[in-house]
């Protein structure tokens, strides 16, 4: 498990971003990730900023909304490794004014839009983190959004390809556990006529070659879960 968590103060009420910028208050900045070198790299960014602290280090199982809540941070970095739309949602629930930041490692994926639709408030390519990650904190804190030019056309462009209905997500999720069609059908109540037929429309909304190609391209886009895939 990845190491607890850094406090280097007391807690004490926190102001808005807006208003912690102009009392000259530091943004206090939660990094939640499984990987110490992206811990490491977040450190010595924040470290580098006059205007902000990093008050804790949470790897994806330790992190919860009473850890937000013993923390208090005005943002927090989150990796799309994890499942982020889960715990953002989870999060809203139980802090609507909690601001995240996605930080997309492998580009932009059904991850980063699920995360996005559940109340992300921004989105970093690993590849900008260097140069943008101040300008995107300080944007989020202070109650804006901030979507790197990268990710956005990444998003742009990934909407249309990806964009399976549930019950095509839900076919993938099948086909992906080795089910054949006359299988499929028998689980989800329908013909095996109509399950060609879903299969058909996937493999054309993924540009993939066969089943097992489109269970591959589900996969490292995000649009289908291993711990979703019935055994």
């Amino acid at each position: 498990m990845f190491a607890n968590v850094i406090e280097r103060d007391p807690i004490a009420p926190r102001p808005s971003g807006l208003r912690a910028a102009r009392e000259g208050v530091r943004i206090r900045v939660l990094s939640v990730g499984d990987d110490p070198l992206v811990h490491e790299g977040l450190r010595a960014l924040l470290g580098a900023e006059h205007d902000m602290e990093l008050v804790g280090e949470v790897g994806s199982e330790e992190f919860d909304p009473l850890r937000f809540a013993s923390l208090l941070p005005a943002v927090v970095l989150m990796g799309t490794q994890l499942l982020a739309h889960d715990a953002i949602a989870q999060l809203q629930a139980f802090e609507p004014s909690a601001r995240v930041i996605l930080l997309a490692s492998r580009g932009v994926d059904m991850r980063t839009r699920r995360a996005m639709e559940a109340g992300a408030h921004g989105c970093l390519l690993s590849c900008n983190v260097r140069a943008a990650l101040a300008q995107a904190v300080r944007a989020v804190a202070a109650g804006r959004r901030f979507i790197d030019g990268d990710s956005a056309l990444q998003l742009m462009r990934s909407r249309g390809e990806e964009d399976l209905k549930a019950r095509e997500i839900r076919v993938l999720e099948l086909v992906a556990a080795g089910k054949a069609n006359k299988e499929i059908a028998r689980e989800l109540c329908t013909t095996e006529g109509t399950v060609k037929n879903y299969v058909k429309r996937i493999l054309g909304k993924l540009h993939a070659s066969d089943r097992t190609h489109a269970v591959v391209i589900g996969i490292a886009r995000g649009i289908i879960e291993l711990r979703r895939i019935p055994a």
